[in-house]
């Protein structure tokens, strides 16, 4: 089977229903905090004709939240629909391609930033606020861009700034947390 304009990926579980600790496993009602707990990353079973890596079957693609809470991507057996725009848009839900060695390949007009680091609040040793922490800067390093990227001015490494809202946090394979966001919602570059 070959997919014209979607990706068929296989998702043999929607939400995260555990959290491991110590040796030991907490079992989570993943209903109460859906968004946070659903899979964003699957198997791909089928690329579609226009798939800009080639024989990417078995490798892992990251997709919008919207393919494992909608009903109509849902194929049966596990199997889910992932819509793909090459040239991106709000239609496009299939954000990355990870092949077997963690190489990761944007699709569309997705970039992968790494937030920086949120700011503490001060507290004494009595545990009174000293000072609130400050409101985090819409900052972060940019970890990945599409193929086409010379037209954004900004390269893997910058600094990079960002609107406001486009924080849309991303559990990649290895654990690690990055923001996934279109290449339109970068603001600057940050020379140090």
């Amino acid at each position: 089977m070959k997919p014209l304009t979607q990706f068929i990926v296989k998702i043999p579980q929607k939400f995260k229903n555990e959290i491991s600790f110590n040796g030991g496993k907490l079992h989570l009602v993943s209903k109460f905090k859906e968004f946070e707990n659903r899979f964003n990353y699957a198997e791909i079973v089928a690329c579609p004709v226009n798939c800009p890596v080639d024989k990417c079957e078995g490798d892992i693609l990251y997709f919008h939240h919207h393919v494992v809470l909608e009903q109509r991507y849902d194929i049966g057996d596990n199997l889910f629909l992932v819509n793909y725009e090459p040239q991106g848009g709000y239609g496009n839900h299939a954000i990355a391609i990870q092949d077997k060695d963690e190489n990761i390949n944007m699709l569309g007009d997705w970039c992968f930033v790494y937030p920086e680091e949120e700011p503490k609040e001060e507290v004494n040793s009595s545990g009174i606020i000293i000072a609130t922490k400050e409101e985090p800067k819409n900052e972060g390093e940019l970890v990945a861009l599409p193929l086409d990227s010379e037209w954004i001015g900004a390269k893997i490494g910058d600094t990079i700034g960002y609107t406001k809202n486009s924080d849309y946090k991303m559990e990649l394979t290895n654990g690690n947390t990055v923001y996934r966001m279109r290449a339109d919602e970068l603001l600057y570059v940050k020379k140090d």
